[in-house]
C-alpha cells in the first residue's frame, strides 16, 4: 500500500465520513482487483501488487483516489453481470458505452465475485460507498483499464476542506495561498531583479527564476513597488511571486464565491478580524501567465 498526500486536510467529521467508503474501496481493490500470484506471473507482472491512496488538492476541490495495478474491469463483462443480477435489463445494458458500464459496479446488488472473501464480503458496498459519497456533496468515478488496473476518484468541493494556506497582501486586500505550495518568502528590492530575455527575474541561491505580479495575474494595478516575494512550486514551475505583504500561516475552510467563479479564485474565507480574504487558484492563474518585465514591477517605485 502506497500513500501519497498526507499533508492534505479535511474536517474531521468529513475524515470520520470518508472512512467506511476508503477502508471498502482499498478492500476492494486487494480483494477485487489484484490478481493472484500466478495469474500476475503469466501477465508478466511483479508477484507485489501495489495499491495507492493519495489525496491532493486542485483548484477548489479536493481529490482522494485509490488505484491498483490489478486485472482491471471489462466493460462487457460488467454488463453480463448486470444483467445477469437483474441490475439492469439486457437492452439498457446494450445501449450503455464502456463509461456507463463501469458505474454499474456503483448500482444496488452488483458484484462480479460470486464467492463470499474474507477481505471484502461478496463485493456488495459499493452502493453505499456512491451514497456516503454524495451526501458529502462529492462525486466518485472509475476508469479502468483490463489488465493495467483501476482507479476510482472521489472529488469533495473545498468547503469541507481545512487548508494550510499563506497570507499575502495586494494593496488593501489580503490572498491566501496554499501553504503545500510555499517554499520561503523573500525581501525584493528593485536592485536585485534582473532582466534575462526581457523577464524579471532574481537569484536565489544560484538559480535564476522568473518573477510573477500577483497583481498583474489577477488583473490589477498594483499601488507600490512589491517588498516581498514568495518563493513557490506550483504547476511543476518554481517562481517567486510578487507581493505587497504577508500577514502569516492560517488554517482555513474555504467557500465559493458565487456560481461564478473569478478566473484564478478557488473560494474566500474569513480571517480572524472578520474581512474577507480570496484563496487563489495558482494551477489557473499560472496557466495562461507570463513573467513581468521589470518595469512593469517597480514602475511605481
Amino acid at each position: 500500500l502506497v500513500l501519497s498526500g498526507e499533508e492534505t486536510e479535511l474536517d474531521k467529521t468529513m475524515i470520520e465520513d470518508l472512512n467506511d467508503p476508503l477502508v471498502h474501496l482499498v478492500r476492494n481493490a486487494v480483494d477485487h482487483g489484484v490478481e493472484s500470484a500466478e495469474e500476475r506471473a503469466a501477465a508478466h507482472k511483479p508477484p507485489k501488487a501495489i495499491v495507492t491512496l493519495s489525496a491532493s488538492q486542485m483548484g477548489d476541490h479536493i481529490y482522494i483516489e485509490i488505484s491498483d495495478d490489478g486485472k482491471g474491469m471489462r466493460p462487457d463483462v460488467i454488463r453480463r453481470k448486470a444483467v445477469e443480477k437483474g441490475v439492469i435489463d439486457a437492452e439498457a445494458a446494450n445501449g450503455l458505452d464502456d463509461r456507463q458500464s463501469l458505474h454499474l459496479v456503483f448500482l444496488p446488488g452488483f458484484s462480479t465475485k460470486d464467492e463470499v472473501s474474507s477481505v471484502s464480503g461478496r463485493g456488495v458496498g459499493m452502493d453505499v460507498v456512491k451514497t456516503n459519497i454524495n451526501k458529502l456533496n462529492g462525486k466518485i468515478d472509475v476508469v479502468s483499464v483490463p489488465g493495467q488496473g483501476s482507479t476510482f476518484t472521489i472529488s469533495l468541493p473545498l468547503t469541507l476542506a481545512i487548508l494550510p494556506v499563506l497570507v499575502v497582501r495586494l494593496n488593501k486586500q489580503s490572498f491566501a495561498v496554499p501553504l503545500s505550495m510555499v517554499r520561503e518568502i523573500i525581501p525584493m528590492k528593485p536592485k536585485e531583479v534582473q532582466r534575462v530575455s526581457g523577464r524579471a527575474t532574481m537569484v536565489v541561491r544560484d538559480e535564476v527564476l522568473p518573477i510573477r505580479s500577483l497583481a498583474r495575474m489577477i488583473g490589477w494595478e498594483s499601488q507600490r513597488s512589491p517588498a516581498f516575494g514568495v518563493l513557490m512550486h506550483a504547476a511543476e514551475t518554481t517562481f517567486i511571486l510578487a507581493v505587497d505583504g504577508f500577514v502569516g500561516r492560517d488554517d482555513v475552510v474555504i467557500k465559493p464565491l458565487s456560481d461564478i467563479k473569478p478566473r484564478g479564485i478557488a473560494g474566500a474565507t474569513l480571517s480572524g478580524d472578520g474581512s474577507i480574504v480570496l484563496v487563489l487558484d495558482m494551477e489557473e492563474l499560472l496557466s495562461n501567465v507570463q513573467a513581468d518585465t521589470p518595469m512593469s514591477l517597480f514602475s511605481q517605485a
